[in-house]
């Protein structure tokens, strides 16, 4: 018969390390670190500001800390995690938030065609290392990324010019005057105020 999860209620905060070998429900909230060899569940309702070292872990709710699980790592949709998370398997359902590196192993030997060691870890990529029996496989060009292209630089907005007046008429000299009829040179022009 399996053992029943150790509980952390809602409206309780446990602060400090919390060491064991049982799984962990948390309902409310955690402040400092765990440490088990169990699994750890945290509701949608239940923040959890800790460093943990479990076996698996099923966020629904808040976490910000560091992960480290033997097993799993599950992010439900109603997640928020800010952290680092390392497992072998992380698996981060559809609306999950998430902020942090995960780190699922290595993956040496796993790739088809990839020995040990290529990597390029402390070596170089001569041919040491390198049976000189076997060619070395093959590899599909990569297209080359082209470089960033500088932004264009923005041309200054032109400022709006006023209108052109129509150029001023020259003063005439005094030689150059039109000449007036006479009617026109005697006749006033009487102006009334309007008030």
């Amino acid at each position: 018969m399996a053992k029943a999860p150790t509980v952390i209620t809602a409206g309780v905060v446990v602060s400090g390390r919390i060491e064991g070998a049982e799984d962990i429900e948390v309902f409310g909230a955690v402040k400092g670190s765990i440490h088990l060899d169990g699994d750890v569940f945290v509701d949608e309702k239940a923040r959890v500001d800790a460093d943990l070292e479990v076996n698996n872990l099923t966020v629904h709710g808040i976490l910000v800390g560091n992960v480290t699980a033997s097993d799993a790592i599950e992010l439900a949709a109603s997640a928020r995690v800010v952290g680092d998370l390392a497992a072998p398997r992380v698996i981060v359902q559809a609306g999950a938030r998430y902020r942090g590196a995960i780190d699922m192993g290595d993956i040496e030997g796993e790739i088809p065609g990839e020995g040990k060691g290529r990597a390029g870890r402390g070596r170089s990529s001569g041919s040491k290392g390198r049976s000189s029996s076997r060619p070395a496989p093959s590899r599909a060009a990569r297209p080359e990324p082209e470089p960033a292209r500088p932004a264009p630089a923005r041309r200054p907005a032109k400022k709006a010019e006023p209108a052109s007046e129509p150029p001023e008429p020259e003063p005439a000299e005094a030689d150059d005057e039109p000449e007036l009829p006479d009617a026109a040179k005697k006749k006033k022009v009487a102006v009334k105020k309007r008030s």
